[in-house]
């Protein structure tokens, strides 16, 4: 639990006699017999996918490898293993009392932590709960773990951003809209869609990676037609905020991009000189990581990986120092340039995917070279280098980009005998530069893979996303390469599913063991991952089995359209998003809908069967003489735009039977407390009351902000109180020991004023530790400890408490040390929890004090400790006498004093009024000088005697002195030599002097 001060009674002090070590004064409590026999107690954790602290059978699926802990009030334990699916039923033989506390740990090695709790019901538990499964009962614990890095609320909503050729004004460009789409065109209401920017504001970009507090980050892409953004040629990433609603210049990658080729009216319909540097030059996919901490980005100039510090939040975010990371070539099997471009981040797992281009294959002959030396390779980013993963093949089957079924029969038609190069092939090409032949429509194709972006799913299999590289070299109605010729490229890009072994289970089945609920926490092998096969992936059944396109055949996921006289076989372009644990799978597409052509949108698949769940149209694309891209790759990437992982503080307030400060089986909840949480920087308090099972929380939708510190009150004074142990009433009950025990998850962390301080860490923390347990309190003994400035003994008027002095408690009759504790700001201390029976107190002065003498005041406000060994005389305490607070101490220096008694010199009557000079002897000189070059130092004020004939001088240090005479009382004469000494001091003594005045004759 949090760290907090000592608790009342465990005191930490040494006495002047030798106070050692601390003690506990409680009472005990008997430990439960046996019950007659225990129910049935089941334990299930399960993952909180959305975060609200509740289970929801459908959505939260079973964790295994979760510890269980179960503890009887003797301290005798069972311990219990989760299976696969979750549960758990842990063998409860070796306990007694049918009363037991539950304590649940994540999965070891993994990122699980702890979820919220204490939702709507079925609520979930938090991670230490308590359960009666005495006479048979039984009782059912459900806790909730999650990774928060990978939380996204239910209706996030999706962004992308659209496209135009050249320079061209007032097109979309970042657009957000609902990723629930309906099953009618378009998908969803105009009004679900947002435009945020227009394209002038960042110009053509591909890579977007978006954080939580408002940002996205967008990368400068190469794409011929398309002009690069404010920043100019150079590898910029771009930032837009929603809050100032503006783009700017994030950071700035190394690299030089090749400048477009305006030409003249209609600009960029040429662009020749970019034509090459699709896919080589820019920067690629763009990701956050799942802290929010860090800006992934890969350049291709120079083969890299950036990780860019992203320092703040909001719009008040900077980039820090880039550190970069050479993606390597693959060792083998990588023919031609090595191409990396995507990136996949899902919790800690960072993955970098690119293709081997074949490059060196294409020939005169074959201007589409060989397929079948390309290969694509994914490999996990350590934080300072890579290691391989899973490579695969690209030489698959993948039918036509564009099938031709209308009028007139003698149109070309692309059918599934076709292969790389052939007219609308679909089929992948060697990276090349050729120019492809159109068919009757003035399409054309030449597809090219780009890994252009990586989704881990739940299962930890790898959903990968192919961008169709020639989809950018050629526009809508532009000039093909060195041409005057208009064509119109048809994108073919593709969606693969990569199974693992480590996770194979199909839809509703739990989560293998060691995926630890997480594919976070999933790990493989190069050689661990397959490519689909055929529409199947492990366990999984995808969408078009058997259908002549696809690695083995068949496809997983349903990626075509059908118009009512063409047929897509591949209308994806590459961009992804998939949110965890909802079985949510995104895509960009052209053409989503069947029988709407010429549009930009989105499709959304079931990602454990590759079927269509829903499309999205966000822009036609019908005016083939517009700006726009038609059927091919109009957008950029794909992002889900998720807000902050919620936060949750909680835990319990329960009754302190043996009053340990320790949250012990059986001991009872206490309903009714109010619990207020005030920000420590000012800001709306936020209250809540405690359950019927002691249980309070405070979260995000209570109004609880992460990074925030704050002062926690417990208020027991509306406690229900009728279920206590003797039924006290709640304004008589008191706060037990505090931060009492090792394990600061079952202690009490509020003070004897119910207070304690909390700060709230990053979003996605959870905090069920803040507990407080209450006590019907015994005897107190107390008051203070004060500095007695004029030693009277008496606590005067601006005498102050001694703050930190150390008091220790003792058992009169045999001298044991029973507890001790400090003196507070006030110099007040208290014991309280008190047995009955005597005690003692004893006080250890701070160094150079000493005690005033011992009941020399009125009673409650005089010094009782003895002086000079500090202790007060025994105490006894019962029913009589519940409270003393009248155990004070008065503080003296422990210094030197001087002091002088003036007589009449015949009649020895005190004489008042004369004064007095005290002056050190500082110079050696024997004598007193008060002048000259070395004079000897006086000390303090000139003192007057009082009625008594006295005067005092205070604070003195060791050494020799002089007193001189400056004043006689009215009718006595002045002394021939007002001198007298010396007077030698010591340490800590006082020195008395009497000297007499004769009358003026």
């Amino acid at each position: 639990m949090i760290g907090l001060a000592a608790a009342a009674i465990i005191v930490a002090t040494v006495h002047p006699a030798g106070l050692t070590g601390a003690s506990t004064v409680h009472q005990s409590t008997p430990v439960p017999a046996p019950g007659t026999g225990d129910g049935t107690l089941t334990i299930r954790t399960v993952s909180d996918v959305d975060g609200d602290g509740s289970y929801d059978a459908a959505l939260d699926t079973g964790i295994p490898g979760a510890r269980a802990v179960v503890t009887d009030a003797a301290g005798h334990t069972a311990t219990a293993t989760t299976g696969p699916d979750g549960t758990v039923t842990p063998d409860l033989t070796g306990l007694s009392g049918g009363k037991y506390r539950v304590q649940l740990s994540p999965p070891p090695g993994g990122a699980l932590l702890p979820a919220p709790a204490g939702g709507k019901p079925p609520a979930l538990s938090a991670p230490t709960s308590f359960v009666d499964v005495s006479g048979g009962k039984a009782a059912q614990v459900t806790t909730g773990l999650w990774d928060p890095s990978q939380y996204c609320q239910a209706n996030a909503k999706l962004l992308t951003c659209g496209l135009a050729r050249g320079n061209a004004t007032g097109q979309k460009g970042l657009v957000t809209f609902d990723g629930s789409f309906g099953p009618a065109h378009p998908g969803g209401t105009a009004a679900t869609t947002a435009t945020l920017t227009h394209n002038e504001e960042q110009q053509a970009v591909f890579g977007i990676g978006t954080d939580r507090t408002g940002n996205a980050y967008l990368g400068t892409y190469v794409k011929r037609h398309t002009e690069y953004g404010p920043a100019g040629a150079v590898n910029a990433i771009y930032r837009y905020n929603r809050t100032s609603d503006k783009v700017t210049t994030f950071t700035t990658l190394p690299g030089t991009l090749t400048a477009h080729t305006k030409g003249t009216a209609p600009f960029y319909l040429a662009d020749d000189a970019v034509y090459g540097k699709v896919g080589r030059e820019g920067i690629g996919d763009v990701d956050v990581s799942g802290d929010g901490t860090l800006l992934y980005a890969v350049n291709l100039n120079d083969n890299k990986l950036y990780a860019v510090p992203i320092n703040g939040t909001g719009d008040a975010v900077t980039a820090g120092t880039a550190g970069s990371y050479r993606i390597p070539k693959p060792a083998t099997g990588c023919a031609g340039e090595w191409h990396p471009f995507g990136l996949g981040v899902r919790g800690s797992r960072v993955l970098v995917g690119g293709v081997c281009g074949a490059e060196n294959t294409v020939s005169k002959a074959e201007p589409w070279g060989d397929p079948s030396r390309m290969r694509g390779f994914v490999y996990t980013f350590t934080g300072s280098g890579f290691t391989p993963l899973f490579d695969f093949g690209l030489d698959y089957p993948r039918g036509c980009a564009y099938r031709f079924t209308g009028a007139p029969a003698t149109a070309y038609r692309c059918d599934d005998t076709t292969t790389a190069g052939q007219r609308m092939s679909a089929d992948w090409e060697a990276w090349n530069e050729r120019v492809p032949r159109t068919e009757s429509h003035l399409f054309v194709s030449a597809p090219q893979p780009m890994l252009s972006d990586i989704e881990i799913a739940d299962n930890g299999d790898l959903i990968l996303g192919l961008r169709d590289r020639f989809a950018d070299m050629q526009g809508n109605m532009t000039q093909a390469y060195h041409s005057t010729e208009l064509v119109s490229a048809v994108a073919a890009g593709d969606v693969l599913r990569a199974c693992s072994p480590g996770s194979p289970r199909s839809p509703g089945s739990p989560r293998s063991p060691g995926s630890s609920g997480s594919a976070d926490s999933f790990r493989s092998s190069r050689r661990s991952f397959s490519l689909e096969k055929n529409d199947s992936c492990g366990a999984l059944k995808g969408a078009l089995p058997d259908n002549e396109q696809g690695p083995g055949g068949g496809e997983f996921h349903n990626d075509r359209t059908t118009h009512e006289d063409a047929v897509h076989d591949q209308i994806t372009e590459g961009g992804l998003a998939l949110q965890p644990g909802r079985n949510r799978l995104w895509s960009t597409a052209y053409d989503p809908f069947d029988d709407s052509p010429f549009e930009q949108g989105v499709r959304l698949w079931n990602p454990d069967n590759g079927s269509i769940t829903g499309n999205r149209a966000l822009q036609s694309t019908h005016d083939s003489g517009s700006v726009l891209f038609g059927k091919g790759n109009g957008l950029a990437d794909l992002e889900l735009v998720c807000d902050q992982a919620p936060v949750q503080i909680g835990n319990r307030v329960w009754y302190d039977t043996d009053r340990d400060g320790i949250q012990d089986p059986g001991e009872p909840p206490v309903p009714g407390v109010k619990v207020t949480a005030t920000p420590r920087g000012g800001g709306t308090a936020i209250a809540v009351t405690t359950d019927a099972n002691g249980e309070y929380y405070i979260g995000t939708k209570n109004g609880l902000k992460p990074g925030t510190s704050y002062d926690l009150a417990f208020d027991h004074t509306a406690a229900t109180t009728a279920g206590l142990p003797g039924s006290p009433t709640a304004t008589g009950l008191r706060w037990t020991l505090r931060s009492a025990g090792s394990d600061r998850r079952v202690d009490s962390d509020a003070d004897s004023a119910g207070k304690a301080t909390v700060t709230v860490g990053k979003a996605g923390t959870v905090d069920h530790t803040i507990g407080a347990g209450l006590i019907t309190p015994l005897n107190t003994l107390g008051d203070r400890l004060w500095y007695d400035t004029n030693g009277n003994g008496v606590q005067d008027d601006g005498e102050f408490g001694a703050a930190g002095a150390d008091v220790g408690l003792f058992d009169p009759a045999t001298g044991k040390e029973l507890g001790k504790t400090t003196t507070g700001a006030d110099g007040k201390y208290l014991f309280t929890d008190l047995s009955d029976g005597s005690y003692k107190l004893c006080f250890l002065p701070p160094n150079g004090y000493s005690f005033a003498g011992r009941d020399t005041g009125r009673s409650g406000d005089g010094s009782t400790a003895a002086f000079p060994n500090g202790c007060t005389e025994p105490v006894t305490l019962g029913p009589d006498h519940r409270t003393d607070l009248t155990l004070d101490a008065g503080l003296v220096k422990a210094a030197s004093r001087l002091t002088l008694v003036h007589k009449d010199a015949k009649k020895s009557t005190l004489l008042p009024g004369a004064v007095f000079q005290l002056w050190q002897d500082t110079n050696g000189t024997p004598g007193l000088q008060t002048s000259g070059d070395h004079p000897d130092t006086r000390r303090a004020s000139a003192c007057a005697t009082d009625q008594l004939g006295r005067c005092s001088f205070h604070d003195l240090p060791k050494g020799t002195y002089y007193l001189k005479q400056m004043a006689v009382p009215e009718g006595y004469a002045k002394p021939k030599n007002p001198v007298t000494g010396p007077y030698r001091l010591t340490d800590g003594k006082e020195l008395l002097v009497a000297l007499a005045s004769k009358r003026d004759r």
